[in-house]
């Protein structure tokens, strides 16, 4: 079989990072998203090399997807507008900044008092504190202009990482603010304003010329083959026009992304007497975009609806559907949040209001009826930015959207109504993605240039107006329009203490940072995308103690971790004489409930943080609880031992009566079943127990009634939860108080044909206890994956019992362990690289004067031989609380 030609579009967007691979013959296309980290350090400046390192991961991920035989034919790559890297003569970062950060914000106004109006007609734009003219004047007053070699937008970074030439496109030179539009050149008097020289910039090369080829360091990274052609990419904005086939003049495009900016193609730049529209080139040479920009729409849906809708996979997508339920209109509710009417000169911090009332209706319409004001206010911002464009630029086309949001139909029914007029809605959402694989085509000579690229995108769907929905929106924007312009003098309050309080929190982010880049050891068994963000964070060596079956304990652990300053362990046992052999060691992060094959106590003396990772396991453990739930209330060992019958035979009825007769289930639908202990595993099997209708009790003296009752359950006694519960599952942690919880008196308290169900630990129960009243009839069952002695003899009393169910140990052996693991650890160490404290550290006084470079915290002889005669750590709890059992004895 002849292998498959791809084209591959890589986006810095700003929701994540992306590699989009089309496929050349058939027109589909698969994709790959990692969510767009933290990588700024204290400073605002990012840490490109983690950038490069999860762009990379991407690719890994989508190739991995396309399957052995893919061959890419090209490559190209769109980012953020308003992102900025400034290399020096040794290709060293002077500056690296996203498109939010703001630290020009007060040469932007220099600027913009000193010649606002005339650098808007030239460039486009308004002077702006996240525009790279301002960067450019704060590295002049900061003495460094004359270091510089290169000012890029960050694809051009990317692409020069991967081709190792330097050049940008018309969309993103026109997005600095320093391109003279008129004149289609470099604006040499207006960089000169900003004490910058025009020499910096690279040339500008039209998207989809052939920059150069894949570079073998580059192709490695990305597991790639050398050679591949790269070509010149774009903006993310007019990327996503192009993935659209928003390319001839007249048409117009909403990229309901991240943000949602409006762009109508224009021939020439225009005049906009107003000041209102950012203008910039569009890909291609000879026309231009007109913008107005409704905000940070997208974001601030995924906000919201991982507020709503937690753990769902995208909660931006869920309330979407959910507002899909409501009737337009809203009930009258007005909503403004994430939605922004565009003024180029008058940016501002985005504030949204909501006008809501609890007489809206119950729960369930309120909550419909909430959401559908919040996506009809976006609509309604949509509408009110492309009237400022059409006031403009007068165009017949009908509107054609796009991006993340446009995956949803009922998103662009809504548009459409809103605007009481057809939309055209693109059949691939990955717009951005899609444009830089056109882009790649053009240079792999797939496409002759970017009409044909365009044309190959421009399958559409169009959108009809919902004829009961639209006389509806004809008098609610106007309305909405009305309370909106209402809002200015309280908007402007919020909007400083917002600021104060964004400004408090990165000052005190940045007292404490440090900007490093760890060098890590991953000896524990993580995912790839476990591993992809801790490479984001340092240069990570993959040495799983599954892959190459060791463990590192003693002088091989020293080996092994010299010259590293992070061990990410699992079942290394890292001692006291290893610590003290290994002065560079900063941070040990056990992928462990409990850090026990660390000797928590010599780290602690050392100024060594111990990260941990407790609920690693929840999710496995959770459901497997649920599951022996389940598994009791439906008889299934019964049941699946009576089809093995041998005395059963095809067709016989009798079988049939008998299973009627005997296997008569219960649903766990308004059954009570009583958790012990509401910890990690407790709280998630409680989760999962809510949809099917249970009522929940909670025993746990170490947790607030609070914390119960926000976990949906009611807070009990030991003795009410044990009269009430139709199960009774244990999820503490073993104590002297909780050791032998449930022994014979209290299983005698427990309702009469109620099960028990173990996951956590045998100690916490009594099992000739159990295993008495299961053959007296007084309990209906028992499913246990815990024993006192593991794995229990087949003669255990408990496995001859009626009713039992029984499994070793697996509780919390999955493949998706080390998924959180490595982000429950990683999400710490990323905490402590920001300066912050981490979540989860064995002795938090390790943290003091814990510091990433320098001299390590000294111990003085006495301590040093204390630390040398203590015993090395156990591989196990289970070896641990036999020593102290011995010890008690």
């Amino acid at each position: 079989m002849s292998a498959s030609r791809w084209l591959m579009g890589l986006d810095l967007g700003g929701g994540g990072v992306r590699c989009l691979l089309l496929d050349v013959e058939r027109g589909e296309s698969r994709v790959a998203v990692h969510p767009w980290r933290d990588f700024g350090a204290a400073g605002g400046d990012l840490d490109l090399d983690a950038i490069f390192a999860e762009l990379a991961a991407c690719v890994r991920a989508a190739r991995a997807g396309a399957g052995p035989e893919a061959e890419v034919a090209g490559i190209a790559v769109s980012a953020v507008r308003f992102g900025t890297v400034v290399l020096d003569g040794a290709d060293r970062p002077l500056l690296a900044a996203t498109n939010r950060d703001a630290r020009a914000a007060f040469e932007a106004i220099a600027l913009a008092q000193e010649a606002g109006a005339t650098l808007q007609v030239r460039t486009g734009h308004w002077p702006m504190a996240i525009g790279t003219l301002g960067r450019l004047a704060g590295l002049a007053k900061q003495g460094t202009r004359g270091s510089a070699r290169a000012v890029l937008a960050l694809n051009d970074w990317v692409a020069w990482r991967l081709t190792g030439e330097l050049a940008t496109d018309l969309s993103q030179a026109g997005a600095s603010g320093s391109w003279d539009l008129a004149a289609g050149a470099w604006a040499e008097d207006v960089l000169a304003r900003a004490g910058a020289n025009a020499s910096a910039f690279p040339p500008v090369l039209a998207a989809g010329t052939r920059l150069g080829a894949l570079r073998a360091e580059a192709a490695e990274a990305l597991g790639l083959a050398p050679g591949i052609p790269v070509a010149v990419g774009g903006a993310d904005t007019q990327c996503a026009l192009l993935g659209m086939g928003v390319l001839a003049t007249g048409a117009v495009g909403a990229v309901c992304g991240t943000t949602l900016p409006i762009q109508q193609v224009v021939a020439a730049p225009c005049q906009d007497p107003a000041g209102v529209l950012w203008q910039e080139p569009h890909l291609a040479a000879g026309r231009f975009v007109l913008e107005s920009n409704a905000g940070p729409t997208g974001e601030a849906l995924a906000w919201l609806g991982e507020l709503l809708f937690p753990g769902v996979r995208s909660g931006a997508a869920r309330l979407l559907a959910e507002a899909g339920a409501a009737e337009p209109g809203a009930g009258g509710l007005f909503s403004s949040f994430g939605a922004q009417l565009h003024h180029a000169r008058s940016l501002t911090f985005p504030v949204g209001d909501l006008a809501l009332s609890h007489l809206i209706g119950g729960p369930e319409a309120g909550r419909a009826r909430f959401v559908r004001a919040v996506v009809e206010g976006l609509a309604f911002a949509l509408r009110a930015n492309l009237e400022q464009i059409r006031a403009v630029a007068a165009a017949d086309a009908p509107l054609r959207i796009g991006g993340g949001m446009s995956r949803s139909r009922g998103f662009a029914a809504l548009v459409a109504s809103v605007l009481g007029e057809p939309v055209e809605r693109a059949s691939k959402p990955e717009s951005t993605a899609l444009g830089a694989a056109l882009c790649a085509g053009i240079a792999a000579g797939v496409f002759a240039d970017l009409e044909e690229a365009c044309r190959a995108s421009a399958e559409v769907e169009r959108v009809e107006p919902d004829a009961d929905a639209a006389p509806v929106y004809a008098e609610a924007y106007p309305a909405w329009r009305e309370w909106r312009a209402t809002r200015g003098a309280g908007d402007a309050i919020v909007q400083g203490r917002m600021l104060r309080g964004l400004a408090a929190a990165q000052a005190k982010r940045g007292s404490a940072g440090a900007a490093v880049r760890p060098r890590i050891l991953v000896s524990a068994d993580l995912d790839e995308e476990a591993l992809a963000g801790l490479r984001a964070l340092g240069d990570v060596t993959d040495a799983s103690y599954r892959k190459l079956g060791r463990l590192l304990q003693a002088e091989t652990l020293v080996e092994a971790l010299a010259g590293y300053h992070v061990l990410v362990t699992e079942i290394d046992l890292v001692d006291a004489r290893s610590l003290l052999a290994l002065p560079e060691l900063r941070v040990v992060a056990a992928c462990r409930g409990e850090a026990v094959n660390v000797d928590a106590e010599a780290c602690a003396r050392l100024g060594i943080p111990v990260l941990q990772a407790p609920g690693r396991n929840a999710d496995a453990v959770a459901d497997l609880t649920v599951a022996f739930l389940l598994a009791l209330a439906r008889k299934l060992p019964e049941a699946i031992t009576l089809l093995r019958d041998p005395s059963a035979v095809a067709g016989d009825l009798a079988t049939m009566g008998r299973a009627f007769a005997t296997l008569r289930g219960r649903e766990l639908w308004r059954k009570t079943v009583g958790l012990v202990g509401l910890g990690a595993v407790g709280s998630k099997v409680a989760e999962r127990l809510l949809p099917f209708g249970a009522e929940l009790l909670v025993y746990d003296p170490g947790v607030s009634a609070e914390q119960v009752i926000r976990a949906g359950a009611e807070p009990v006694s030991l003795e009410t939860l044990l009269a009430r519960a139709d199960f009774v599952s244990l999820h503490a942690a073993v104590s002297e108080a909780s050791r032998g919880l449930l022994g014979a008196g209290a299983i005698a308290q427990m309702k009469p044909g109620a099960y028990v169900v173990n996951t956590a630990r045998a100690a916490l129960l009594d099992e000739e206890a159990l295993a008495a009243a299961l053959h007296a009839g007084h309990l209906a069952g028992a499913a246990l994956d815990v024993f006192s002695e593991e794995p229990p003899g087949a003669d255990h009393p408990l496995l001859a019992a009626p009713g039992v169910i029984a499994t070793p140990h697996v509780g919390g052996n999955t493949h998706e362990i080390g998924a959180h693991q490595g982000r429950i650890v990683g999400d710490d160490l990323a905490r402590l690289l920001r300066g912050e404290s981490p979540r989860h550290v064995v002795r938090r006084e390790a943290l003091a004067d814990f510091r990433w470079s320098g001299p390590r915290r000294e111990v003085d002889a006495a301590t040093r031989a204390w630390l040398l005669a203590r015993p090395a750590p156990s591989l196990t709890d289970l070896q641990r609380d036999k020593g102290k059992r011995g010890k008690d004895k």
